[in-house]
Order: structure tokens, then sequence, then C-alpha cells
């Protein structure tokens, strides 16, 4: 009985660290080198993403695609040290892309 029992919590155990492991809160995205790193972004209903900019030029973050904006959110343009929050309220899956630079593209992935 008691190696059933153990075995029952290590089985348990085992899918806890095994389960997708989501942001709570704010979650940072770096923008450096052309680049938004992490490039996809796993986020709950709720979450709020900053984006921080460390490149020497300005950047935006407009949801959609190049050529496409969905409207969903757009920072316009900021520089260096500088940075733009979203909250996202609803489960889905935002791509997004710089209006300068429109080979800059990433997804934030919204659970519900």
């Amino acid at each position: 009985m008691p190696s059933r029992i153990f075995l029952a919590a290590f089985l348990a155990a085992t899918c806890l660290t095994l389960a997708p492991v989501f942001a709570a809160g704010t979650t940072s995205v770096d923008i450096k080198l052309f680049q938004y790193k992490p490039r996809e972004l796993d986020v709950k209903k709720g979450d709020t993403v900053t984006w921080m900019n460390g490149d020497a030029i300005e950047h935006s973050v407009t949801s959609g695609k190049p050529g496409k904006p969905a409207n969903a959110f757009d920072s316009g343009f900021f520089t260096q040290g500088g940075s733009f929050s979203h909250t996202f309220g609803e489960a889905g899956s935002f791509t997004y892309f710089c209006k300068r630079h429109p080979n800059m593209q990433a997804t934030v992935k919204v659970a519900p």
C-alpha cells in the first residue's frame, strides 16, 4: 500500500513539472539587435507584456503583420531605453511587427 501512495505522488509531481509554464502578471520582451526576444511568448489572459527597446534606433510594437496591421495595439515609435506595455484581455494568438523594420516579427499566445 505505501508503494502505491509513493507511486501516485511521484506521478502527480511528474505531471505538474511537465505542465506548461505561463507567465503571471507582467512579462518583458527585449528589443535588441533588431529582434524581439523572446520571439514567441505564452501568457495568460489579463497579463501585461512590456517591451523594452535596447537598440540605439527607434522601433515599434504593432499588432498584425507588415502591410496588414490588426489594430489590437500599436506603440508608435519609441527609442532606446523606452518601453511600451499592453495588457491582453482576450485569449488568442497575437502576431506583431516593427513598422520601421518589417522583418522584425513575433507572437504572443494568450491562454484563457
